[in-house]
């Protein structure tokens, strides 16, 4: 009898090849459906993780938006004196350093008056309790230009919230390039909280 010519033998191969490729399919095809299911799990993730990121990237952006204006937002002087504090003691430092930028500005001081409980501030009359107000009463001798560099550091660059008002400017009579100035400055600052 010859092998190749048997049914028998071809039927064996046959079967063993279809039980060889069920068996493979068998194995295979959970580890396939897992790869796939991974796969996109995968894409999922990436997807998240995508949206997220851009989602922090905005919170970082809008924070530092938030940072920049909170900078720019002048603050209220704290003296850090516990206990009561009266007259310009309450101010600190501040009322120096406004000094300071007359003189950097070529500003001549002839007088100074202040109120430390100035009738006209709502700050004073309203919220007494929380803070302290002064008003200076500044007389300048000075040029235009100095008085124009002068406020400007006061508003802009001046760290603490102040309030500049009743501003009057007359020629000085002896000489043309110079100016008299009157200038009222409120000047704010935190009571001390009792813990």
């Amino acid at each position: 009898m010859n092998k190749k010519n048997n049914p028998y033998v071809l039927a064996c191969f046959v079967v063993a090849a279809v039980m060889c490729v069920a068996l493979m399919y068998f194995f295979i095809q959970p580890a396939f459906l897992a790869y796939d299911e991974e796969s996109k799990s995968k894409v999922s993730t990436e997807k998240e993780l995508k949206k997220l990121s851009e989602r922090a990237e905005k919170e970082k952006q809008r924070r530092a938006e938030e940072e920049l204006n909170l900078k720019s937002i002048k603050q209220i002087y704290e003296s850090g004196v516990s206990g009561e504090t009266d007259g310009l003691s309450a101010f600190g430092t501040m009322f120096d350093d406004i000094i300071k930028l007359a003189q950097q500005n070529n500003l001549f001081i002839r007088s100074i008056e202040y109120d430390t409980k100035p009738a006209d501030s709502t700050i004073y009359t309203d919220f007494n309790e929380q803070y302290n107000v002064c008003k200076l009463k500044f007389f300048f001798v000075g040029k235009y230009p100095n008085l124009r560099t002068f406020l400007n550091d006061i508003t802009n660059s001046f760290q603490y919230l102040i309030s500049v008002s009743d501003l009057n400017i007359t020629a000085f009579a002896n000489d043309t390039d110079y100016i008299l100035i009157k200038m009222s400055l409120t000047l704010y600052s935190k009571k001390p909280t009792e813990e």
